[in-house]
């Protein structure tokens, strides 16, 4: 699979299913039973939107109000964070991203860079080539305000004091995008640009199923876009269930609100099926 797709796809994970019963569409859910003396919920989240297509509603900021913790995917308010992603994206050996092209063919390949961003690539010019990508779908939200719920969200935790922490380390996200050998980035990299426009439009679809907060509509979608098996079990299953032991820890210890890609959340491995599946009510909240 290509990695624009892959990263395009984390953006929606940088999304329970009942399969008995039909849920109430909601990205926020409430999570209870089990001996926990008060529930705890999870929001599926968008890594990056327009401004005026997100915003904390009165159920959203009660639940988050009623918890101790707000977890991530990552430590948010980490302030090593970036120091430590930019450190895991360079290049080793001392080579540059041009260094992979002859350079008229680099130059070629910079000038339809630059249109779509603004920017060259010679400015990260050691960073491996998922890094620069980044760039590329941030000008795929289709409009000039955006925001991340994640970090909306991140920041009212903070002004109720609540514990900031991360379901998983930075260093272990990095190494999800690292599998993929430098030049395979590249090849994704440069049939991005080529195919921008293209590129605009799987964003654009992808924020309106969003907006529909029907989580098996999403998961579905995602799996029409090119999921395929061995992307589902590394960047989807996997993660799930290694997440579901520390949100069961958490839970236990305080009611905790978890804010995790929302394409985590549907399919028969996504996290609400594993919390149902250890035993856990989950239910969809309207807001």
């Amino acid at each position: 699979m290509m990695l624009q797709k892959k990263l395009l796809i984390l953006f929606l994970l940088l999304a329970n299913i009942s399969f008995s019963q039909k849920a109430e569409p909601s990205l926020l859910w409430r999570i209870s039973g089990k001996g926990l003396k008060e529930p705890s919920y999870i929001f599926g989240t968008f890594h990056m939107m327009c401004k005026d297509q997100f915003q904390i509603s009165q159920p959203m900021e009660l639940a988050l109000s009623s918890c101790k913790k707000y977890y991530g995917e990552l430590d948010m308010d980490d302030p090593n964070m970036s120091a430590t992603m930019m450190e895991f994206a360079k290049i080793k050996d001392s080579k540059t991203i041009d260094s992979y092209m002859e350079p008229k063919e680099f130059a070629a390949f910079d000038k339809k860079y630059q249109s779509a961003t603004g920017m060259s690539l010679m400015m990260f010019k050691q960073y491996k080539p998922f890094f620069g990508m980044s760039f590329l779908i941030l000008k795929t939200v289709p409009c000039t305000a955006t925001v991340q719920p994640e970090t909306e969200l991140m920041h009212l935790a903070q002004q109720k004091q609540l514990e900031i922490l991360g379901l998983e380390t930075i260093e272990q996200q990095m190494n999800l995008l690292n599998q993929e050998p430098i030049d395979s980035q590249l090849i994704s990299m440069r049939k991005m640009v080529n195919n921008f426009d293209s590129s605009k439009q799987v964003m654009r679809e992808m924020i309106q199923v969003y907006l529909k907060k029907d989580v098996e509509a999403l998961y579905q979608y995602m799996k029409e876009k090119g999921v395929n098996d061995n992307f589902e079990s590394t960047m989807l299953i996997n993660r799930n269930k290694e997440w579901i032991p520390k949100m069961k820890k958490s839970m236990n210890e305080n009611p905790s609100f978890f804010a995790v890609g929302a394409g985590h959340l549907g399919g028969k491995s996504g996290v609400l099926a594993l919390l149902r599946k250890n035993g856990y009510l989950v239910e969809p909240i309207q807001y």
